[in-house]
């Protein structure tokens, strides 16, 4: 659980990172994915690595991370074009429920308990977006929009948990999780090329420097992170700590350079349906449940 708080922290700097830059989310979803599948390149491709994946393992972690990243943050961004952005940061928050019927999909039905987590880790989040759901209307388009983040929620889930079902704690290293981040930027590539106007190629230092960060800490180590401490506990613990970065983002926000405003008992309030959620989703689990 600690390698997911850590991931679900690097997210929440990020998401008031990408609020303040001005880049094409197309664009912005090529270049952080194709970064870090770049660093990792080396030992991910070297014919020397130990622990390589064979050929057909690899292209299995490539087809997930095509989908779990690559479809994710297309889907999401899409869904931009329809939605105001709290409006797309609303519909995020049922992705818990997704990791529960996924995985009862994949492998068996959850246990109770795991869909009672799941459900108190989306009232934990939606404590801190009520007053954005007083601004969700039924527009022409908003419909589209839902959907589009919907799917994505579900391409997230459903990539996670076939990768935790692939990989286990001893299997699931760097070098095997490279073809994850390569197979999302193989999919995220032509759609960029396809759509992006030369004119949003024209980048500051700042754009830059914010493109290498997400690259390298939430797109290369957080989403590794992530992962690998998917391997570790179970489904209903899982489940909830996706909606951690909700109330952690709520947190840096307070902080400096960003000092946005916020009501402490809601976050309060959030914290405690979160940890009254992963009591109810670790209770009685082993690491990972059903396995």
């Amino acid at each position: 659980m600690t390698l997911l708080f850590l991931a679900s922290l690097l997210w929440s700097v990020s998401f008031a990172l990408i609020g303040a830059m001005d880049i094409d989310p197309t664009l912005l979803t090529a270049a952080r994915l194709g970064l870090a599948a770049l660093v990792i390149a080396p030992f991910t491709l070297s014919p020397k690595a130990k622990g390589k994946p064979g050929p057909a393992r690899a292209a299995q972690l490539a087809l997930i991370g095509a989908l779990q990243y690559g479809l994710m943050y297309l889907l999401v961004h899409r869904a931009y074009g329809y939605l105001e952005g709290y409006q797309v940061a609303l519909l995020t928050i049922t992705t818990p429920l997704y990791v529960v019927l996924v995985e009862g999909y994949v492998h068996r039905h959850p246990p109770a308990r795991a869909w009672g987590a799941a459900a108190l880790a989306v009232a934990a989040a939606f404590v801190l977006r009520m007053e954005s759901a007083q601004g969700l209307a039924g527009e022409e388009d908003y419909w589209v929009g839902v959907g589009l983040v919907q799917a994505a929620n579900l391409a997230w889930a459903s990539g996670l948990v076939l990768y935790r079902r692939l990989e286990s704690p001893s299997t699931a290293t760097p070098r095997r999780f490279g073809w994850m981040l390569i197979g999302g930027f193989l999919l995220a590539l032509p759609v960029a090329v396809a759509t992006v106007e030369p004119s949003e190629l024209q980048l500051t230092a700042r754009e830059l420097g914010g493109i290498a960060y997400l690259g390298l800490v939430p797109s290369g180590l957080a989403f590794f992170l992530w992962n690998r401490g998917a391997t570790q506990v179970s489904v209903g613990t899982l489940a909830v700590m996706n909606n951690l970065k909700v109330p952690l983002a709520v947190t840096v926000a307070l902080m400096p350079p960003f000092s946005e405003p916020a009501a402490p008992w809601p976050l309060a309030t959030s914290f405690a349906l979160l940890g009254a959620a992963l009591i109810l989703g670790t209770r009685g689990a082993g690491r990972r449940e059903g396995d």
